[in-house]
């Protein structure tokens, strides 16, 4: 149900001699409490529910029209530098990340070692989890690892949740020739693990 429609029907509902608690309860928590007190208090005076707009600057950047021209430029052509996105488009490199990253829900990872790179993962969900890090990303990381190094390697990563779940721990076992099992992995090691990419 949209913000609207609720408002709709919390109104109608105090109209109708309901309190808030009751509304609440059948509205089964879509909204909290408070907010609907708040509600109650603008009908009151008003008889509607008027929202203000969200503090702050309004969008000036990121806006629905510049997220769709993002979106449409990398449906047309997936592989795109954020430079070039952001010279194409006229935005800034940081809106560009900003827009990959929270309005699209666009997540890369990417492996190094010291003679080159693995090839760039684009998640376009968002989310890892150690599902999508063992089908996406590990069938990845080992074809690059063989290609670059051959069975002369120790896969390495960090603590993130992905990495340290079990069947991750597993599949690193079973298909890397060596690799570094959370249990040997020190806590808190920023020495370890210097490079840290962002998008």
């Amino acid at each position: 149900m949209k913000s609207n429609d609720i408002q709709k029907v919390v109104k109608i509902k105090y109209e109708n001699s309901d309190g808030p608690t009751k509304i609440y309860r059948d509205l089964a928590g879509a909204v909290s409490l408070p907010t609907i007190k708040l509600w109650i208090k603008m009908i009151n005076p008003t008889g509607s529910i008027t929202l203000s707009s969200p503090p702050g600057c309004p969008r000036t950047v990121r806006t629905k029209a510049a997220i769709m021209k993002v979106k449409s430029r990398l449906n047309k052509k997936k592989r795109v530098s954020t430079r070039k996105l952001a010279n194409d488009i006229n935005i800034s490199r940081t809106s560009i990340r900003r827009i990959l990253r929270e309005d699209l829900g666009f997540m890369v990872w990417l492996g190094a070692c010291a003679d080159s790179l693995t090839t760039l993962v684009i998640l376009e969900n968002g989310t890892m989890d150690a599902e999508v890090y063992i089908n996406e990303v590990l069938p990845i990381a080992l074809e690059c690892g063989d290609k670059m190094l051959g069975d002369d390697c120790t896969y390495q990563q960090d603590g993130a949740r992905p990495h340290t779940h079990n069947l991750t721990q597993e599949w690193c076992a079973t298909h890397f020739p060596d690799f570094i099992p959370e249990t040997r992995w020190p806590p808190n090691s920023p020495d370890l693990c210097p490079l840290d990419y962002s998008l």
